[in-house]
Order: structure tokens, then C-alpha cells, then sequence
């Protein structure tokens, strides 16, 4: 990446909590502020011994970001990040040889936040983006709170002053740390559940530090002159019921209800990781957990690098975070439903090859059509499997190839379809549901020619970030038409909600691959639809609520 033309000086700002000293950022060209940052602000206690595996812990009520002695608190460097596989972010930073090194530890439940500066907010206090940070294709192993050279918003800031909004970003527990689930965890000794222990969960942990950040937002962006009723997330789910009032879902949804605790992959994962540490499978519960949870957080990264598919979100029930009904009400509109009452609006949508990025990150080959489905079914139940390579049969195939494209499609292309189509169902509108794909890349930026137009290619755009990697001055001019009715869409303004331009869920606003924006008809809607609709009938036929009528436009 290019110089950024800024420098840093301290910030000091008092809150009705106490006192802050941040960074402030300055433009080295006209000596005038930018934004201020606010880095390691913790939202939990720290998620170590008794606290590993277990739901994040509020911080005490009389918390002050002040220092013992009642001064200003340094939180001016970034937080450790959740211990983690280094993720190959050289797609992403330019080859920027001095990407910031971020610190691990298991304590790292803290968030960051960005001001903007030179100016008073507007009435009511700053628009709020609040933003999780997953790199591509980590598949729940690596993420953190925008810790990123590339990720640094300094662009959205200085140039383009209409995009202002506070946002904030938290790093999580991922891999081992955050996702490991066992109904061991939630056993006493004597195998009885802990029925009166509210911070024992199953799994999800990383799940519910998000929620906790969030709510911890919520609670507190006021000091920072944001406004709490005017909150844009990544995300969806249960977490927008009290909290967001938008939501976007970059290159990705969910079109699969994830195994339970019980089942043969999380189990088996949890035994192999007892086995590696000489854990006694016969012991009681509670002595299987004590034992796992002294083994240092060296270790465990150590074990989670040798797996082929690591640790993932699970459906863990009733008063956990994903209930074994979530894909139904998605399914059968009810999500979208509670979203239109709630007046929550949601932006969706995707690049044109999504997949790859996914042959990239998936390099060692795969010879058969057995080693196809073996590698498969590490990461998708046996029957999606096994009805989606169907499809695939009879052909002269490149099995890394085909990899590419089911990946591709139960992560993001059938995904977000059948999500959007899942919202309109429940009587959203195109108003509330706004629908993108991107179909170009900037000729500054140095990918490898494979990776095509994919989800780790959109940073640039929403971020701004490319105006730091060489974009021209038409490249700018091309993201800036596509994206402006995004900053509106954060902001709240109601006129992002006309301005988007589609008028029925099967249009998107299109960025296309010669730089023009317009309003199209989805020219992967019929496809990826009819693969949503494969996924969905397998998962029906297995729960045993009978099959539903495929149909192209959605079904239940």
C-alpha cells in the first residue's frame, strides 16, 4: 500500500466514564485531523482459566476507562487478537511489507473504535457501523477488530466526507478458543447439567463475545458522540431484536443448520483434542474440561494446525445461540417477518466468482471424485454432499475446480439468494431488502489472475482502501457511484432506501466489470436458486417435515 500522507499525535478525551488518550490521526498535507482511534477498549473480562469456554462475562458495573489513579488511560495500540492461524491477508494488503503485527493472547475480548474529527456530529450524534472482521475463507479460524493495515478506514474519513460514522470493530475468540463445543461443558461431575450456571454454554463462544461487543456498544457509544439508536451491523440473527437498526451481509449468508454438539463431527474433534493431550475419554465430565483447560493457549493452536477442517459454530438449542429451528425461520420467512416489524433493513449481496478464491486457498489437489466428497463432507453433512456433486457426474472434471464452485455456492452464491429470497418471502420490500453484485476489479490491484472478482476483492470498495493500493482516478469515481448510496444506507438517510434503484428481489445494483453502475436483473438467480432449493429439500427430507415442491422463485 501507498503512504497514507498521515501522521499521529494523542488524543485525550474525558467521558462521564473517565478519561481516554487516544491517537489522532492528522493529514500530513493540511495538517488537519482526520479521525480518532480508540483501541483496547475491553467489553468482558478476560476469557481465560475458569472463564475458557464459557460466555463472556460483563465487566463490572462501576468500569471506568480510567487508570488507578484516576488519569487517562493509554489506548492508543491495538489489543492482542485471539490466538489464531495466520491467515494470508497478502491478497488484501498490497503487498505491504509493514502490515501492523498483531499481539495473541486468550485475553483479547476489546474493541476498537474510529471518530471522525474536525467537525461537531450531527444532531442526535453519529451514525454507528458496527463491523466483525472474519478474513476470507478462515471458516471461523481467524478474525479480530480491523487490525489491519488494509483495513484502517483513513480513506472513508479524508476523501470522502459524506461516509462519516463511528465505527467500531471488536476481536473475538476463533478456531479452538471460540468454537470448540461438547455437552461436556455444560456437566457437572457427576454428569448433571448445570442448570443455574448462566455463563455455560455448549459452544458458540465467539458468537456470543460478538453479541457482548455489541451490546457493549449499545450501551456506551454515546461517550464517543455516537447515536444508539442509529446502529448498522454485519450481521443478523438474534442479535438485531433490540439493537440494530440495519444490517449488511458482505459475499455471505447461511443456507445450512450446523451440527449439534452431539454429532459425529463436533464429537470427534472433541475426543481427538483429548487424545492429543492424554485426557482420559472415561473421566467425568468436569475432569475432562479442568484438564483441557490448563493446557496453554500454545498448545492448543499447536493441535489446531494439524486439522484439515477446524473447529465450528454448532446448533446448540434452547437458550444457546443458534436454535434448532434458525434454518426454519429463515426458510419459511419468519425471519424476514420479525425484520419488517422490527423496521430493521438489510443489504445482501455478492462478487461474480466467488469461488476463485476458494480454489485459491484450496491449492492441494484433489484427484477423485472420492477425494472430492472425503473433503466435502469435512465441512458439509454427508447428504448436501452427496446430492450437490451429483450435479458434477458424467462430466470431464477438474475435482479442485468443482470443490470451488459447491463451496462457493453453500457459502455465498445459493446462499445469499436463498437468504434474500427468504426475507422477501416474510413481506420485506425492495426497499428494505437491498440486493448488489460486483462484477469488477481494479487493474492497480496485484491478485492473482484465479481469484477473479471474490469477496476478498470488495474491501477495496466499501473500505475505500484501494485508493491506498493505486486505484485511478477513474476507479475512484466508479467505486464512489456504486457505494455512495451505501453511506447513505449507514447513515440512516431514507433516501438510501430509494436510491438503491432495484424494485423487486430479483434485481441487483450491479458495479460492472467496465466500471458502470445500473440496475439489472440477476443473471445468477435461476441457478443458484435451484441449488438453495437442493440444499433446502435434503435438510427437509432429513428432519423429516416432508419434501418441499422445488420451485426456481423460493419455496419454504
Amino acid at each position: 500500500m501507498v503512504d497514507s500522507n498521515s501522521t499521529e499525535r494523542t488524543y485525550v478525551l474525558q467521558t462521564a466514564r473517565g478519561s481516554l488518550t487516544g491517537t489522532e490521526v492528522v493529514d500530513t498535507r493540511t495538517n488537519k485531523p482526520i479521525y480518532r482511534r480508540y483501541a483496547r477498549i475491553r467489553y468482558a473480562l478476560p476469557p481465560v482459566g475458569e472463564r475458557r469456554w464459557r460466555k463472556p462475562e460483563p465487566l463490572p458495573a462501576d468500569w471506568i476507562f480510567s487508570d488507578g489513579n484516576n488519569n487517562p488511560r493509554n489506548y492508543r495500540k491495538f489489543g492482542a487478537i485471539c490466538p489464531q492461524v495466520d491467515a494470508p491477508d497478502d491478497l488484501l494488503n498490497g503487498g505491504n511489507s509493514t502490515e501492523v503485527q498483531n499481539d495473541m493472547s486468550e485475553d483479547c475480548l476489546f474493541l476498537n473504535i474510529w471518530v471522525p474529527a474536525g467537525g461537531e456530529g450531527p444532531a442526535g450524534g453519529w451514525s454507528v457501523q458496527f463491523m466483525y472482521y472474519e478474513f476470507p475463507g478462515g471458516e471461523y479460524t481467524s478474525g479480530h477488530g480491523m487490525q489491519r493495515d488494509y483495513l484502517d478506514p483513513i480513506d472513508i474519513y479524508r476523501d470522502n466526507r459524506d461516509n462519516l460514522r463511528i465505527i467500531v470493530s471488536a476481536n473475538f475468540r476463533v478456531g479452538v478458543f471460540g468454537f470448540l463445543a461438547s455437552e461436556e461443558l455444560l456437566q457437572d461431575a457427576k454428569g448433571t447439567p448445570k442448570c443455574h450456571d448462566r455463563y455455560a454454554v455448549c459452544g458458540n463462544f465467539g458468537f456470543w463475545d460478538l453479541r457482548m461487543a455489541l451490546e457493549w456498544t449499545h450501551a456506551n457509544v454515546h461517550l464517543f458522540g455516537g447515536n444508539v439508536n442509529n446502529i448498522t451491523a454485519g450481521g443478523s440473527g438474534r442479535l438485531t431484536a433490540r439493537i440494530i437498526r440495519r444490517a449488511f451481509l458482505f459475499s455471505g449468508a447461511v443456507a445450512v443448520q450446523p451440527d449439534t454438539p452431539q454429532s459425529e463431527k463436533p464429537r470427534k474433534l472433541f475426543f481427538d483434542l483429548c487424545r492429543r493431550f492424554h485426557i482420559d475419554g472415561d473421566l467425568p465430565s468436569e475432569d475432562k474440561i479442568r484438564l483441557l483447560r490448563g493446557v496453554s493457549a500454545e498448545k492448543l493452536l499447536e493441535f489446531s494446525k494439524t486439522l484439515d477442517v477446524g473447529f465450528r459454530p454448532v446448533t446448540d438449542g434452547q437458550g444457546g445461540f443458534v436454535p434448532i429451528w434458525f434454518m426454519r425461520t429463515i426458510r419459511n420467512g419468519e425471519l424476514g417477518r420479525r425484520l419488517k416489524e422490527l423496521g430493521v433493513q438489510v443489504l445482501i449481496g455478492d462478487a461474480s466468482n466467488e469461488a476463485g478464491l476458494y480454489q485459491y486457498l484450496n491449492r492441494k489437489p484433489i484427484s477423485s471424485q472420492q477425494d472430492l466428497r472425503t473433503k466435502l463432507t469435512m465441512q458439509y453433512p454427508q447428504d448436501i454432499v452427496d446430492a450437490l456433486i451429483v450435479r458434477h457426474e458424467g462430466q470431464n472434471v477438474n475435482w479442485n475446480f468443482i470443490y470451488s464452485q459447491i463451496v462457493a455456492d453453500i457459502q455465498c452464491h445459493s446462499a445469499v439468494r436463498g437468504f434474500a429470497h427468504s426475507l422477501f418471502k416474510g413481506g420485506m420490500t425492495a426497499q428494505e431488502v437491498l440486493r448488489y453484485h460486483i462484477s469488477w476489479k481494479s487493474k492497480t490491484l496485484a491478485m492473482p489472475l484465479e481469484v477473479g472478482t471474490s469477496h476478498a476483492l470488495d474491501f477495496p470498495l466499501w473500505w475505500y482502501s484501494g485508493w491506498r493500493t493505486g486505484f485511478s482516478e477513474r476507479d475512484k469515481e466508479d467505486v464512489l457511484n456504486f457505494t455512495r448510496p451505501f453511506a447513505r444506507f449507514i447513515r440512516g438517510d431514507i433516501s438510501a432506501l430509494f436510491g438503491w434503484g432495484t424494485e423487486t428481489e430479483y434485481e441487483v445494483r450491479l458495479l460492472a466489470p467496465d466500471g458502470s453502475v445500473r440496475v439489472t436483473e440477476d443473471s445468477m438467480w435461476k441457478e443458484k436458486m435451484g441449488i438453495w432449493n437442493i440444499v433446502r429439500d435434503v435438510q427437509l427430507r432429513r428432519s423429516g417435515s416432508g419434501v418441499a415442491r422445488r420451485q426456481v422463485n423460493g419455496g419454504p
